[in-house]
């Protein structure tokens, strides 16, 4: 009997221990990622990227077919207006040329053979006609002398069409000579060499690409859902990659009007700030802001994207509500209307209020009445 009932006092013992422990253990605390509830103007951004063009951009190339002669000019090379670029070989146009200066004079000596006989034709003409009139010639002798004299000024006639037609030739060869030297049509930079010397180009095959150094461009593809928001003489503001730690401001030159066999709208902007350091080629990141602080519109109380969650009474955050210790909070589940989307977040119509703190991670996990630590980013 006495073991018996030492057995169950420590039993008893052992229970009330058990449970002091229980009842010691602290319960956890979750950790979230919150987010603050802000006033915005309804202005958003969108970045996209693109690739820096030279305003001007014009590639070169000969008139006429010929082997290359010179090309004396390299690429990164400057050059001015009217400058040399390069020289097919002309000897096959100079021969035509004289060809057709021969052509020309040989139709200017027919032209002063059948003005003199014009002359002689006109005078004998004038003599019979007379002589006709005084009944001392017969008519078929009248005739005669009046069909030469309209003989003679039809050859004239032809004579001259012919040193026209020779003199057009020498000003077409002339120009098949001087197309066979290529010069700069402004002044720029050789961004592109497309043939070498002696090589055969031709007519109409580029052989350079003349760039400006001013006015440098940034083109862009932008999808449908944006390109109607775009106007010409919108401001923007560019980065390049290359050029670290500076942001351009441009302005927008060109919006197409419709999509060239793709989704997306070609763009071009002009950089208002010129830089010698912006070459054609450079990658760059435009920034298109819309509906901007300046535009008379209502201020909007936008909450984080991520705290919005959904259930069967609707649209709710989970709203972090300090406790007496600095860094725990209590989650309250809090029904709100939402109204617009914007890129920072959601419109919020009622339930919320300017810097209230919502968490915006690990939601699924969260009770009402909860308490919850703020995770440091």
């Amino acid at each position: 009997m006495r073991s018996f009932s030492f057995l169950l006092s420590l039993l008893l013992l052992t229970a009330c221990g058990s449970g002091d422990e229980t009842l010691a253990t602290e319960v956890p605390v979750r950790a979230v990622r919150a987010g603050y509830v802000t006033v915005d103007d309804g202005s958003s951004s969108r970045v996209f990227s693109g690739v820096a063009e030279a305003a001007g951009r014009t590639p070169l190339s000969f008139r006429v077919g010929g082997t290359i002669r010179q090309l004396p000019v390299t690429l990164g090379q400057r050059v001015g207006r009217g400058q040399l670029i390069a020289t097919l070989d002309p000897a096959d146009f100079v021969v035509q040329q004289s060809q057709a200066t021969a052509q020309r004079q040989t139709s200017r000596a027919q032209l002063e053979s059948a003005e003199t006989q014009l002359i002689a034709a006109q005078a004998a003409y004038e003599r019979t006609s007379k002589l006709y009139e005084n009944n001392s010639v017969s008519l078929s002798q009248f005739e005669q002398a009046r069909s030469q004299y309209q003989t003679a000024r039809a050859q004239v006639e032809a004579s001259r069409s012919q040193l026209e037609a020779s003199g057009a030739q020498v000003r077409a060869a002339s120009n098949q000579v001087s197309y066979t030297r290529l010069t700069a049509p402004f002044a720029g930079v050789i961004t592109e060499k497309h043939v070498e010397a002696n090589e055969f180009a031709p007519s109409g095959t580029a052989i350079v690409t003349l760039s400006t150094e001013r006015d440098p461009e940034v083109e862009v593809n932008v999808p449908e859902d944006v390109i109607a928001s775009l106007a010409a003489g919108q401001a923007v503001e560019i980065t390049f990659s290359s050029i670290p730690g500076k942001t351009f401001a441009g302005t927008i030159s060109e919006v197409a009007f419709a999509a060239a066999g793709s989704p997306s709208y070609p763009v071009t902007i002009t950089v208002v700030d010129e830089d010698e350091s912006i070459r054609p080629g450079m990658a760059a990141n435009v920034r298109f802001t819309f509906g901007a602080a300046g535009e008379a519109r209502d201020s909007l109380l936008l909450t984080p994207t991520e705290s919005v969650s959904e259930g069967p009474d609707g649209k709710f955050v989970f709203l972090l509500v300090p406790t007496d210790t600095s860094d725990h909070y209590v989650a309250r589940r809090t029904a709100i209307t939402i109204g617009e989307f914007y890129n920072k977040g959601f419109a919020v119509r009622e339930g919320l209020k300017e810097g209230d703190l919502v968490a915006t991670a690990g939601l699924k996990q969260l009770l009402d009445g909860m308490q919850v630590r703020l995770l440091s980013n």
